[in-house]
């Protein structure tokens, strides 16, 4: 069987692929690798320009941006695949340009939480009909293409995202803070005020992706004062999942958006059995259920975030079943296997049997110590 060419943006700066499974294989990291293993992937990223390409094509490559190299070369290779699945808009959106101009008749599977900005529109309006499928779980994103963009309802899928449910599992510990994570579209100067005046310990888990400081984060290193029980550090996601373990319930405070910017960090917090505390805002409303397994609050309004975190704080009954809540949810509609699983039968001729076999067959996993 021929291989799915997987196009992706991160490449030199993760381990390699030994590594991560070893990782995998640890209970050091959520399961990346399942849908690779699951569709027969080679993955084009960085390290496959440096490692994969003729040297010609490689020293030309590192004269130009990263992205415009994938494009390039997925153009030069894609006809070796049976099919490409595209998780990189930079690329995938291009290369779908040329593949159209082209005559390309390989299949070619989209990934997307956005599509709402105007490069992309601009891309979509002429290349949706050579795509094979559009997979979106925004609903918001979903309509967007389907009544802004015109694109026809048989070439999209919504779904539902997924987290690995395994890592991210609830551990027995003492919750004595609340938590807070993410980068993009991050409003963490209201969720900074809310948290001041109250004596309640706050840790916030952001920093850099991939060698880029969000404007966002580097709002956050502006602010004078930072009062002691607010502090601001990056995790592994091993440190993630002990920050989350170790909070009663988790914040995520967003700027206004229309896409689901968040929905990462509240499925691995719901996943966990932990209550979430989200910003009311266009973008975000597939996963949240409000008064059952989290809250919303307005968005921008300190005082409406602060009297959503006393609420919880003081009612520790209330958030745990608010967090067994979330739990359920998860594994009822978000696993990673439910995720891939969607995937995987638009990428594949024959539907794969994933469903159906138990998730300690692809990985074993002990309690965190």
């Amino acid at each position: 069987m021929k291989k799915t060419l997987f196009i992706i943006s991160q490449g030199m700066n993760k381990p390699p692929d030994n590594e991560i499974r070893e990782r995998e294989r640890m209970d050091l990291q959520p399961r990346v690798k399942l849908l690779e293993d699951l569709i027969s992937a080679e993955v084009l990223d960085e390290r496959f320009l440096e490692t994969q390409v003729p040297a010609i094509r490689r020293f030309f490559y590192r004269l130009i941006p990263c992205f415009l190299a994938q494009t390039v070369e997925a153009f030069i290779i894609h006809k070796r695949y049976s099919a490409i699945l595209s998780f990189y808009e930079k690329v995938g959106l291009p290369l779908a340009f040329l593949q159209k101009i082209t005559g390309s008749r390989t299949p070619h599977i989209f990934l997307s939480s956005w599509l709402s900005s105007t490069e992309k529109v601009w891309f979509l309006r002429r290349v949706h009909p050579l795509l094979t499928k559009i997979i979106l779980w925004s609903s918001v994103q979903y309509k967007f293409a389907l009544k802004k963009i015109g694109i026809q309802e048989e070439k999209l899928k919504l779904t539902k995202y997924g987290v690995d449910q395994n890592f991210w599992r609830p551990i027995d510990c003492e919750q004595t803070i609340i938590s807070s994570a993410g980068m993009e579209m991050r409003d963490y100067s209201t969720l900074i005020d809310a948290v001041r005046p109250l004596n309640i310990p706050c840790h916030i888990a952001t920093g850099t992706a991939r060698g880029e400081l969000f404007d966002t984060v580097k709002q956050l290193y502006r602010i004078d004062n930072l009062p002691e029980h607010i502090t601001v550090e990056k995790k592994s996601f091993y440190e993630l999942r002990r920050m989350y373990a170790q909070s009663k319930f988790v914040v995520v405070p967003l700027l206004k958006t229309d896409t689901d910017n968040g929905i990462t960090v509240m499925l691995e917090a719901m996943a966990m059995g932990k209550t979430v505390i989200c910003s009311e805002v266009k973008g975000q409303r597939d996963l949240l259920q409000h008064g059952i397994n989290g809250f919303f609050v307005r968005q921008g309004d300190s005082e409406a975030l602060r009297a959503a975190i006393l609420e919880l704080w003081n009612n520790p009954e209330r958030c745990r079943k608010m967090g067994e809540a979330a739990r359920k949810h998860i594994l009822q509609y978000h696993t990673i296997e439910k995720f891939f699983q969607s995937i995987a039968e638009e990428v594949l001729p024959v539907k794969s049997e994933l469903n159906q076999i138990k998730p300690e067959q692809f990985y074993k996993y002990d309690e965190v110590p």
